[in-house]
Parts: structure tokens; C-alpha cells; sequence
């Protein structure tokens, strides 16, 4: 769920619209004496955050009241690490800190600011920051493995810096830098938070989206709009959270009988620097689509399959069966059994069972289910993967582009003329194949280095194709790597099954992905209300 914060204390202990706001916020930033705030204020608004359930966050600053934090100070590294040490002070034992105005703006783009900053952080016993995704400040805090929550704001507008290749508020001292029309914020923060990007043109009627990513959203607590936009806002995130809870597997269902499966949702990226793999769904298409046919969130959790189980519904809804086609009937009380389609959204009750037989194709299944509560409308048709898959290769080939060790190959096109097949030494992390003859690439030792999502790496047993719960990195030669549109491809071939490769270029390979998100987006479209 989408977390606002908001700086709180900037005004006085006993400021009316501060205190209101608590009641909306999940984090107050509060004000530590830096820019604003005094010890009377920090204790009276962390006591009230601790009554509401607020996190706490100190809101550290440039040591410079007159200028409210917003002037760039001359100051040396030491003594800013003091006056941060004496704000920190005030709020003892506190994990979460962001930092304000032109320290925050700094340290954003002065990659040697932010690197004292993290470092400060570090020793500080300091868990987490609120910064910008694309900031130096959130680069060098990750680098030390601290979260960083990642921030937008709602009651500011941005611009694109071509140059630096990042998003920067509008200064203040432009035309134009503060949002104060309450549906214009609301409609930012839609943009935010459903479709992770901004505008950046200035110009609402012809938009220029850059995308941007955050954890949470800020709400300045001085703009005359703070308290509507945060009351306004709450609502439309705990009505989302409701929804959100309707949907997926989780305590929806009950296996009768365990099968082979789990709970599975959508990659999480970003990690991959301190060793974690993506990992999520083995098909991600399969459980965005069938997610979308339920008016679900596109990642809601759902059942992947590989050993077919017996489920129980135990609250009325609907599911569909994407993936993997296994044969499947609904049962219901003494009834005749009814034969499932697969790719078709079915209405169920409490008490339903759901049986399995044999499967006819692919691998995994995913079983995607929404309670009925605020539950779209039943799609009529079924939408089969030849309906939304044009993005597909016709000959149902895998397609790569070269590797940073193609260059390497003795006779790279070997690859595309060799006739291989998948082994049973596969798995979630990857697939080992078997064919003749054997591809050559005399590199010698290598160093380690990093591996993505369908990175090919040649062993000297065969070649390996890395999967999302792969490791992050490895130390054998990458001749070649699978595009993004064809990964959850992958996830559906069995042992002992006929693979084929061919290579494509970047540019085709983006205008694959593009194909595969409009399929998606179409479905999306195609929901009653949906545009």
C-alpha cells in the first residue's frame, strides 16, 4: 500500500492543522529544531503519532531557521554532522529520517553529500530514508543497505532534467512550482500511485509522462490544501486497500488436498545488489491476465500450480484458470460436476471444491480469485492465450539478443542450428539443455559479474537459461539473453521438451514488449468502467 507522509511540527506544538492531520498521515516527518520545530514540539507531536499509530520520522535540516531550511549553507562537513547529530537527539531511538529543503535537494544530486550523508546515517544507527528513486542520496544509501523509502510529491510539480537524466522539483522560486487545487494533487497522485509516472510538461491538458517510482507521497502540512488533499486522499487508499483485500488466494481458499504449489505474485526488483533475486511468478502474463479478468490488481497473489491440489473456496467470488491447461472440475454440494474451461471466469460459493485430472500443455497454472464484494462484473467470453498473445513468435520460437561474450563463440550460429531440448535438471532458477554439437567459447577464467532475468550462460556440461529466482551473478561465459517478452515463455516448458531460439534486435525486442503490454492493456480496457 502506498504510505503518505507529511512534515509535521514546522509550525508550533499546538498548530491546529498539524494535529488534524495526524489522523490521515502514516509517517510524520517531524521537524527537529533544524529549520523549524523546538524539543516542546517534537515531544508533543511524536506523543500524538505514537496515539494515532504514526511512524515517526526525524525531519533533519541545514542548521538555519531564518531561511527555513531552503538556502544552501556553507558549512563545513563536521559541523553539518553535528548540528544533524544535536536535531537527531531530540528524537531518541527513531530509525526513519528525511531530510529537508536545500539539504534534501543537495544531497540529491551531489553524489559526495550524499555519500557523507549515508555514511552519517549508517553510524547513526539509522535504518531508512525517505529520497527520490533516481537521487544520488537514495544510490548511496542503498549502497550501505539501508531501505530507502522512495518519495514523490503530491502538492509540488516536476520537471525532467535531460542532461542528468532525472526528475527535479520545480524550484520555488519558478513560476508554477506548488500545486494548490486539490483535484489537481489528486489527479497527481492517481498518476503516481496507479500508473507510476508524472507529468512534467507543466501543461495539464498536453502532459509529458516521465516515470516515476514511490513508496510514498508527501503532503507539505503548510499548503493551504494539506488537510483536504491528506482526508481526500486516506479515503481513496483505504477503499483501495479493501479491494485490494478481495483479492487473491489468501485466506480465500483451502487445500483439500496440497498438490504441488504456492502462492506466487510478481517479481520484486531491485535488490539484485545485495543478492536478492527477483524471484515471483514463473509466468508473470498468466497471472497479470488472469488477474485483470477479475477486475483484480494486476500482482494480487495467486495459486501457481505444478502438482494439481483439490481447493476449497471459503468465501463466495470468482476465479479463472490461466497458464498451464489442466483439466479441471467444479463441484457443488451433491450437483453434477462442471467441467471448467480454462481462460474463463466461473462464479463460485463457499464450499465449492475445485478437482483436477490430467494436464494438457505447459507447466504451471495459476488459479486467480476475487471476492464478490466490489468484484468487477463476470468477462462472458473465455480469453484464450491466442486471443492476447500476437506478441508472440508465430513459430513459437525463444527469442535472444547476443550476450556480452557472444563475441567469444567459435561459431555462435551453432546455437540457432542446434536442436535443443529442455532436461530434467530445471528448476525456478533455470533451465540446463541438452543438444549436439557442443558450442565453444575459449574465455579462460572468468570474474564473476552480474546476470539478468533469461541470461544464457554456457557451462562446459551445456548451456544454462537463468530464470527469476536465479542467483545475481555468476562466472561462466553470457553468449546470449532471452527479451523480457519471452521470459514467462520459459516458465511453461517441461522437462524433455523441444526448444528453438532465434535472434532479434533491441529495437524488436522493445517492440515485442510494447506488443505484450498493449495485449495486457486491452484486457485491462475491456473491464466494465474501464477506459
Amino acid at each position: 500500500m502506498m504510505l503518505i507522509n507529511c512534515d509535521i511540527g514546522e509550525q508550533g506544538p499546538l498548530h491546529e492543522g498539524d494535529r488534524a492531520l495526524m489522523a490521515f498521515i502514516h509517517i510524520a516527518n517531524i521537524a527537529c529544531d533544524g529549520h523549524a520545530g523546538d524539543k516542546e514540539s517534537v515531544a508533543a507531536f511524536r506523543a500524538m503519532a505514537e496515539r494515532h499509530g504514526v511512524r515517526v520520522a526525524a525531519h533533519l535540516s541545514y542548521p538555519d531557521k531564518p531561511n527555513f531550511g531552503r538556502a544552501l549553507m556553507e558549512i563545513a562537513d563536521e559541523n553539518l554532522l553535528a548540528a544533524l547529530d544535536a536535531q537527531l537527539a531530540l528524537l531518541p531511538g527513531v530509525k526513519l529520517v528525511k531530510f529537508h529543503g536545500a539539504l534534501y535537494n543537495q544531497a540529491c544530486r551531489d553524489a559526495r553529500l550524499a555519500g557523507l550523508l549515508a555514511g552519517w546515517l549508517k553510524r547513526s544507527g539509522v535504518s531508512g530514508v525517505l529520497a527520490p528513486a533516481d537521487s544520488e542520496l537514495g544510490a548511496a544509501v542503498y549502497k550501505l543497505s539501508l531501505a530507502v523509502f522512495r518519495e514523490a510529491f503530491l502538492d509540488r510539480r516536476y520537471s525532467y532534467d535531460g542532461a542528468a537524466g532525472h526528475l527535479r522539483l520545480v524550484s520555488r522560486g519558478a513560476g508554477k512550482a506548488v500545486i494548490t487545487d486539490v483535484d489537481e494533487a489528486l489527479a497527481q497522485a492517481d498518476e503516481i500511485i496507479k500508473r507510476g509516472r508524472v507529468n512534467v510538461s507543466g501543461e495539464p491538458a498536453r502532459p509529458a509522462w516521465k516515470e516515476i517510482k514511490a513508496d510514498t507521497v508527501c503532503i507539505h502540512s503548510d499548503s493551504p490544501i494539506a488537510l483536504e488533499l491528506a482526508r481526500k486522499l486516506r479515503a481513496a487508499l483505504d477503499q483501495a486497500e479493501k479491494a485490494a483485500a478481495a483479492s487473491g488466494v489468501r485466506g480465500n481458499i483451502r487445500l483439500v488436498k496440497p498438490g504441488f504449489c504456492g502462492t506466487a505474485g510478481l517479481p520484486a526488483y531491485g535488490r539484485q545488489h545485495i543478492g536478492v533475486s527477483p524471484g515471483g511468478a514463473m509466468d508473470c502474463f498468466s497471472l497479470r491476465r488472469g488477474n485483470l479478468m477479475l477486475g483484480n490488481p494486476e500482482g494480487s497473489p495467486a495459486l501457481e500450480i505444478l502438482g494439481p491440489p483439490e481447493i476449497e473456496l471459503l468465501t463466495p467470488g470468482r476465479f479463472v484458470l490461466t497458464g498451464a491447461r489442466l483439466v479441471a472440475f467444479l463441484h457443488r454440494g451433491s450437483a453434477e460436476p462442471v467441467v471448467v474451461e480454462h481462460s474463463r471466469v466461473y462464479e463460485a460459493e463457499a464450499g465449492d471444491r475445485l478437482k483436477f485430472g490430467e494436464k494438457r500443455y505447459g507447466l504451471y497454472t495459476y488459479f486467480c480469485f476475487r471476492g464478490r464484494e466490489g468484484g468487477a462484473p463476470a468477462l462472458a467470453e473465455a480469453v484464450t492465450f491466442a486471443a492476447v498473445s500476437g506478441w508472440a513468435d508465430p513459430q513459437g520460437r525463444i527469442r535472444v539478443l547476443p550476450g556480452p561474450e557472444y563475441h567469444c563463440l567459435e561459431e555462435p550460429g551453432q546455437f540457432f542450428y542446434t536442436q535443443w531440448r529442455t532436461t530434467f535438471k530445471m528448476d525456478k532458477m533455470g533451465i540446463r539443455l541438452a543438444g549436439e554439437p557442443g558450442l565453444k567459447c575459449p574465455t579462460g577464467n572468468m570474474i564473476s559479474g552480474a546476470v539478468a532475468d533469461g541470461t544464457i550462460q554456457l557451462t562446459p556440461e551445456s548451456p544454462i537459461i537463468l530464470l527469476r529466482h536465479r542467483q545475481t551473478t555468476g562466472g561462466y561465459p553470457l553468449i546470449f539473453n532471452v527479451i523480457s517478452a519471452d521470459m514467462d515463455l520459459l516458465g511453461q516448458y517441461a522437462p524433455n521438451q523441444a526448444i528453438h531460439f532465434v535472434q532479434v534486435t533491441l529495437d524488436e525486442a522493445r517492440d515485442f514488449a510494447r506488443q505484450k503490454e498493449e495485449s495486457l492493456a486491452k484486457l485491462r480496457r475491456a473491464q466494465p468502467g474501464k477506459k
